[in-house]
């Protein structure tokens, strides 16, 4: 039998037959593996195929499902992610707020090639049909990301600009356009976005920052950071535990009286390792927590009602009562 140009990659095409339109519950009978093949300009005998396939599996290490055990025929077994890791995946792609809708779509192809072509096209109409949430606008996150990366690798500062929106210009630069320039710490994932935890000499403190607002293309300084006992004292590893809504305030040690039935929110907030003392009663807890005060954080509390009371520090819990006090006036005064 005369050898075609591709011939001699045989051996992948029959692989990447099996990958792309296999899987335990769609086989692909030998004489339909040969008439592929053939489509490709590839010669195959029977004999060849079994070879192959036996290949594939005692020296790759696929996991494939022998045509000599299945009359149906054979398969691409099992994978590295299987169907369930690669579902929630896709999942998680769809659903992420910081990755702009294209972004979204190249990942979701890329992990779709992971399963087979049945298997994607199930999942796909499976995720769709929770809808998408609104999507991120900056296209450059993946560059953006790799630069904080290799910037962190380096031991070396960053400059960029930071966008936020104007009610009357639209999105614009920060600061009128003023280069930030800090020493890059750790990228932190909280609320459906990426944020950048960093030292800032100007200000003299850590600050942390969306890197989907990052714009004008990060770029790396020849300047080694600084900072780095600054963010040490920060306690990195509870740094996005005790900001609320990621946004930053001063940093205090909290007393809450809770109800028994707020411990699962409040473990869930500040993690399952916090020590909670119940009441006698059995009814309420103490606990202290480390959070950084700020509005939201007051917000996090008034969403409890009456079943989470802040008791100390004094003067935390008189502003929370101020900002209640000064909420309240302002239904009070005014008629719809």
């Amino acid at each position: 039998m005369p050898r075609t140009p591709n011939q001699s990659g045989k051996l992948l095409y029959i692989l990447k037959i099996l990958w792309q339109e296999t899987d335990p519950e769609h086989k692909i009978t030998v004489p339909q593996l040969i008439e592929k093949l053939e489509q490709n300009g590839i010669n195959a005998e029977r004999k060849s195929i079994y070879a192959h396939l036996k290949l594939l599996e005692d020296e790759f290490n696929f996991d494939i499902l022998q045509p000599q055990k299945d009359r149906k025929g054979c398969a691409l077994a099992s994978r590295n992610f299987e169907l369930p890791e690669v579902s929630m995946l896709m999942d998680m792609v769809q659903s992420s707020r910081f990755l702009t809708k294209e972004k979204s779509e190249q990942l979701l192809q890329k992990l779709s090639a992971q399963v087979s072509c049945h298997q994607a096209e199930r999942i796909r109409r499976q995720i769709y049909r929770t809808g998408a949430s609104a999507k991120g606008e900056n296209e450059r996150i993946y560059y953006t990301l790799d630069q904080i990366n290799e910037a962190m690798n380096n031991n070396h500062q960053l400059s960029y600009q930071y966008w936020d929106w104007s009610l009357t210009q639209g999105k614009r630069a920060r600061h009128g356009g003023e280069r930030y320039s800090v020493s890059p710490w750790a990228l932190i994932f909280q609320d459906e976005n990426y944020y950048l935890v960093a030292y800032e000499s100007k200000s003299d403190r850590i600050k942390h920052y969306r890197v989907d607002r990052i714009q004008q293309a990060c770029e790396e300084i020849d300047k080694l950071r600084v900072g780095k006992e600054e963010f040490q004292q920060a306690h990195p590893a509870t740094y996005a535990k005790r900001m609320f809504g990621m946004y930053g305030g001063r940093e205090a040690r909290v007393t809450l009286h809770c109800k028994a039935n707020v411990l699962n929110a409040v473990k869930d907030r500040f993690g399952g390792e916090i020590s909670v003392v119940p009441d006698f009663s059995q009814e309420f807890f103490t606990v202290q927590v480390l959070v950084s005060v700020s509005p939201q954080f007051y917000a996090w509390v008034f969403g409890f009602g009456q079943d989470m009371e802040i008791v100390h520090p004094v003067e935390v819990r008189k502003e929370y009562q101020t900002q209640l006090e000064q909420t309240l006036g302002k239904y009070l005064k005014k008629e719809i």
